[in-house]
């Protein structure tokens, strides 16, 4: 009796959706360590120099892969494509690194759960989706909820701030360039192609603020490389078992996870105004992301 409940349980939906959130709450660790080893290595080298081995070293974890997968994984037909996401992640990325040399992880955090905000704002202009009223609405809360993060007065202010704004908003366009095209293009073509548009971009500006890394700083690179496929290889995976819609919920669960690693390596803990902002972020995106997917399934 008792193996003939497990091994129903094994076979049931459940498991699947519970193994789903595994893969997707390892890709928000991996996310957050990332962030981590970005914003310790900021401190003794340049961003355009992370940026560059980021990238660098991730291309190389990848070829295993896709040579793997044979000469199909190579296969592109749309090089404009590769050119300005490779162009947007080396701005974005750059952006996103210079913000964490002296911004709290959480900060990073929160700002990233308002890109969805922002493919809201772009997508009439880019996309020519229509919008509704209530979705605006819950968009101006949003921003409200960033301007309670960013504390923008002269006392509280901090100048890293702007590289997150600036990074989200690539991100967002990022975003929409993937909506538009990903169902016309591999992810692994994608990603590799990308990744090498934005390492070629990124070397002459990393040449000219070049320092030899030490050995733990190899370590860390070699980590950063890696950690960024494997984001996409634990979302693939989380998005096999379940659709994002259900997942999305977890996406919040990343916040602990910055708050934890922020105080354990950086000795960081969120101002009240951050908590506040991301009281109100979250809510906002939450509902955006549920209007969304109930005017896509009404379709």
């Amino acid at each position: 009796m008792p193996f003939t409940f497990i091994s129903k349980l094994l076979n049931s939906s459940s498991l699947q959706y519970i193994q789903a959130i595994g893969w997707f709450i390892l890709s928000l660790l991996i996310s957050c360590c990332n962030d981590a080893l970005t914003k310790y290595l900021s401190y003794t080298l340049h961003a355009w120099e992370i940026t560059f081995l980021r990238f660098g070293l991730g291309i190389i974890t990848l070829l295993p892969l896709l040579l793997y997968n044979g000469v199909s994984a190579f296969r592109t037909t749309r090089w404009g494509l590769h050119l300005c996401r490779g162009a947007l992640l080396f701005v974005a990325i750059s952006l996103w690194a210079e913000g964490l040399k002296t911004s709290p992880i959480t900060t990073a955090t929160v700002m990233s759960f308002s890109v969805p905000l922002f493919v809201l704002l772009l997508s009439p202009l880019l996309l020519k989706e229509r919008v509704s009223g209530l979705l605006w609405l819950l968009t101006v809360g949003g921003f409200m909820g960033i301007v309670l993060v960013l504390q923008p007065s002269i006392a509280a202010f901090n100048p890293g701030s702007w590289f997150f704004l600036l990074a989200v908003l690539l991100f967002a366009l990022l975003d929409i360039l993937n909506k538009k095209y990903v169902a016309q293009e591999s992810i692994l073509s994608m990603l590799f192609y990308s990744s090498i548009v934005a390492c070629i971009c990124t070397t002459y500006p990393a040449i000219q603020v070049w320092q030899m890394p030490s050995s733990l700083q190899w370590v860390a690179l070699w980590m950063l490389g890696i950690g960024g496929n494997l984001i996409l290889y634990f979302l693939l995976r989380a998005f096999s078992l379940s659709n994002a819609s259900s997942l999305a919920p977890f996406r919040y669960l990343e916040l602990l996870i910055s708050m934890l690693v922020s105080y354990f390596f950086f000795h960081e803990l969120p101002t009240i105004s951050g908590y506040l902002g991301a009281a109100v972020v979250i809510p906002c995106t939450l509902l955006v992301g549920y209007l969304q997917t109930r005017k896509v399934s009404n379709l």
